[in-house]
């Protein structure tokens, strides 16, 4: 099957590309294999049970643009020499295509029982940790959360379900391990220990340069140290979510993809990428992955798309940080633009005002907003 232009992914970067393209003429496919689009900032909130499902997602038939047919498969594999991809059972040819099919957890190999680890990429993923910790929470009376990994979605994750495990009237253990030796290193040491301290105070262990070092589906060791009758979370990284590219590309370890200023690829001009599939650099490392970069960065590499369709030159994307916040329920930490630091509670209304205004809806946008009103979770 032949295509001209093909869009690998439809979460933010993929969508914006979608709506560059909207006036465009051109027929455009998305494939991605869920049949929604999902809010993935607020997924721990999910996981938790504090949002209801409604307000993250939003079907890919209502919010799509006319022009564009959604093609649910996952993409298994694509050869850039040979202008194709794998997409469920075809393959497809392309003639102009974006990779931004985003990031998967990265299990590293890790011989541990896949069915019993709970790692938070998809929405899926959101409602099983949902389902199993409800039910984890009646059946034991002494609950305990083993999360491997202390970044920003390993720490959400823990005190979105420790916090649930207390609205449950259960007093749960949280440890925290990670074999790194600092916790949120990109962070200063105030804002680091300020995290730290709210950790702590709540009875948390944050055990840093431990790694998991067995689990048989109920009881672990890390750091010479048992946990009986856990439930285990795996945050500790992520990759690309396509497993197999084939072509001359430069990548970084977690299977980005390394792009020209205007997000192609070198050696293949028809080919973009945006989003977590995309590395990045500008005057340094390259972008964190990001919200906001793969917003701006999927719009600007769907409107060179079309500048290469039409045979005009593209343009480079012009990245601005406008900063972050990261939720753990009670609390927040973030980054403003100038500079700016933000905590507590204003970084949680913060929060639920931007997946609020980049949702699907005015339903989901209203929800949201209530919620940035309340300032707390229900």
């Amino acid at each position: 099957m032949k295509r001209s232009l093909v869009i690998v992914g439809g979460g933010f970067a993929g969508q914006q590309a979608c709506n560059a393209l909207r006036r465009s003429g051109e027929r455009i496919a998305l494939i991605d294999p869920s049949p929604v689009a999902a809010m993935l900032p607020a997924l721990p909130d999910l996981a938790g049970g504090w949002i209801s499902e409604g307000l993250v997602q939003r079907s890919f038939r209502e919010i799509l643009p006319p022009n564009v047919e959604h093609v649910q498969a996952a993409v298994s594999a694509i050869d850039l020499d040979a202008g194709t991809l794998q997409a469920g059972e075809q393959t497809i040819a392309y003639d102009q295509l974006l990779i931004a099919a985003g990031s998967v957890p990265n299990f590293y190999d890790s011989p541990f029982p896949r069915d019993r680890m709970h790692a938070l990429g998809s929405l899926d993923d959101a409602r099983r940790i949902r389902r199993d910790f409800e039910e984890y929470l009646r059946d034991t009376d002494r609950p305990h959360l083993l999360v491997a990994g202390t970044g920003f979605t390993g720490l959400e994750l823990a005190m979105s379900l420790f916090f649930r495990a207390k609205a449950a009237g259960k007093s749960c253990g949280v440890a925290i391990v990670d074999p790194t030796p600092v916790l949120l290193p990109s962070l200063p040491d105030k804002q680091r220990q300020y995290v730290l301290d709210f950790l702590t105070a709540q009875g948390a262990e944050v055990r840093l340069g431990v790694a998991v070092e067995s689990f048989d589906g109920q009881n672990a060791r890390a750091g010479g140290r048992t946990y009986e009758n856990v439930f285990f979370c795996w945050a500790a990284g992520s990759k690309l979510a396509i497993p197999d590219i084939r072509g001359n590309v430069g990548r970084l370890r977690d299977g980005r993809l390394k792009t020209a200023p205007d997000l192609s690829l070198p050696n293949y001009p028809n080919v973009f990428a945006a989003g977590d599939s995309a590395a990045v650099e500008r005057n340094g490392p390259p972008l964190r992955k990001a919200v906001n970069f793969a917003y701006y960065g999927g719009r600007r590499a769907g409107r060179n798309l079309l500048r290469r369709l039409r045979g005009r030159p593209t343009r480079p994307f012009r990245p601005v940080d406008l900063g972050w916040v990261v939720p753990f329920h009670e609390t927040s930490i973030g980054r403003l633009p100038f500079g700016l630091w933000v905590r507590g509670r204003p970084g949680v209304r913060l929060h639920h005002l931007m997946c609020g205004l980049r949702n699907y809806s005015f339903a989901n946008f209203a929800g949201f907003l209530k919620l940035a009103g309340k300032g707390k979770y229900a």
